[in-house]
């Protein structure tokens, strides 16, 4: 039976949402900001800020809030210079962002444009060719390999996409021929606008990701904006592409059950069909997963239930990685098992599943402690961060000061003032919560009848147990 493949595409005035539907069940899935954030694979005209011999990088001014960070490895044409014989502060400098600004840091940008198309991406600076790590068959990688260099711009580089698989080579010519007008272009804005200015951009959200999707071949189309729809058409028209394109009003998102499976995407745990689960947690420095048999007990040896567990987990963790868009070091404790050859196929069934996602990732194997190591390119934000904020209460860490602890320093600080000043009146200025304890424990009659002085409460704050104390 045919597997139904959709691709929702929805446009809100804050936050575009693009999912990728399996027979309705979600496989990928793409947040973005309506409000210029989202700066991945934009081209600028850069100014050089300064540069950082220690470092060999350069601090790139490419019009945004945090400057670009370009490290001498991304620069063409370095050889075995020092980054400060290639780049000088007030240089200008064609720059593409290859990650986005994660947290305190900013975007990094490199000099080595790419510049995407349907079959192939164009690198105007690098004279080779490559295949795309998702074709793995060996006769097909070397006949596009075959054509790639027939067709490559003197020069230039071309690295074939997916979709070049079943693509004929004259539509791969055409392809070429339209991103070295691109080019052109993105040349001409370089000398004629100033410097920090944008000089080449997706025009349409919809169709940035319908090129990567396109490969999966894609049945339907979904949308709910009548301006990307008319774009994803004559895209679509453009590169001869024949597929049914829906325009929908409304919340498409909610229609297709894409926010109630996004939901599940912020939880920590994640139940697994035989009754296991996964906790993951994210910390700024890497992400942790824990295997827990739950409530499954299996049919067979302890070692075997373990072993399927494990199989049941590896699967989950792999599409999980992908929808949650987790990057960078990644620590799973799968359940303990003995026996050498069942965690000898548990990584190379890891690793097979691990193929399906468009990020480049590396298994390491298991530690000394038995944990496997990982790591996951990182180019943008976690798609948490567009579905949620830190935490005002918490602070992020996800837990707050207890009761007993903030009533010790309020009652601290209150006799601190009480031996050094001769006072008639203390006010306390805190959140609600504030005011519950100095009510609960009495506080306001304890001093009023002891000390003889007036104690009063003002709530001011909306930070959980923030106060501060004041007197008269």
């Amino acid at each position: 039976m045919k597997i139904l493949k959709r691709l929702i595409i929805d446009i809100n005035e804050k936050l575009c949402q693009i999912a990728f539907l399996e027979d309705g069940k979600l496989k990928e899935y793409r947040p973005e900001r309506k409000n210029g954030k989202n700066i991945l694979g934009n081209i600028y005209k850069g100014k050089v800020e300064n540069v950082l011999k220690g470092m060999q990088a350069a601090f790139v001014d490419i019009g945004l809030n945090k400057n670009a960070f370009l490290f001498l490895e991304d620069v063409v044409g370095r050889e075995d210079k020092s980054i400060t014989q290639v780049l000088k502060p007030g240089q200008e400098v064609m720059v593409q962002v290859t990650k986005e600004a994660i947290g305190l840091k900013g975007p990094r940008v490199t000099t080595n444009i790419s510049i995407p198309g349907e079959y192939v991406v164009l690198m105007p600076f690098m004279n080779y060719v490559n295949v795309s790590h998702r074709i793995e068959n060996p006769a097909d990688r070397v006949e596009l390999a075959e054509i790639a260099r027939r067709l490559k711009p003197e020069g230039m580089g071309l690295i074939m996409r997916t979709s070049s698989k079943n693509a004929k080579e004259e539509e791969i010519k055409e392809d070429i021929e339209k991103l070295l007008s691109v080019y052109e272009k993105i040349k001409e804005n370089f000398k004629l606008l100033p410097s920090p200015s944008l000089i080449y951009s997706e025009e349409s959200i919809a169709v940035k990701y319908l090129r990567d999707f396109l490969s999966y071949d894609v049945d339907e189309i979904v949308i709910n904006d009548e301006e990307e729809y008319e774009k994803v058409n004559q895209y679509l028209k453009k590169i001869g592409k024949d597929i049914e394109v829906v325009l929908e009003r409304g919340d498409v998102s909610g229609i297709y059950g894409v926010d109630f499976q996004v939901e599940k995407l912020l939880n920590k745990r994640v139940w697994l069909k035989s009754g296991g689960f996964l906790v993951i947690d994210q910390t700024e420095a890497l992400t942790v997963i824990d295997v827990n048999t739950g409530k499954y007990v299996g049919k067979s040896s302890l070692e075997e239930t373990i072993f399927k567990t494990n199989l049941e987990a590896a699967e989950e963790i792999a599409a999980q990685l992908k929808l949650r868009d987790i990057g960078g070091i990644i620590l799973i404790d799968f359940i303990d098992m003995k026996n050498e050859n069942f965690k000898k196929e548990l990584l190379e069934f890891f690793k097979e599943k691990l193929k399906q996602d468009r990020a480049k990732c590396t298994v390491l194997g298991f530690t000394q402690l038995g944990l496997v190591e990982m790591t996951r390119k990182k180019v943008r934000e976690e798609i948490s961060s567009f579905l949620k904020v830190k935490c005002p209460v918490c602070g992020g860490t996800g837990t707050v000061h207890s009761e007993e602890y903030i009533y010790k320093r309020l009652k601290n600080q209150i006799e601190r003032i009480l031996r050094h000043v001769l006072v008639k009146k203390v006010i306390v200025k805190g959140d609600k919560k504030v005011g519950e304890i100095l009510s609960r424990k009495k506080l306001i009659e304890e001093y009023e009848k002891s000390r003889g002085i007036k104690l009063i409460f003002e709530e001011v704050f909306s930070e959980y147990g923030k106060f501060e104390v004041e007197f008269e």
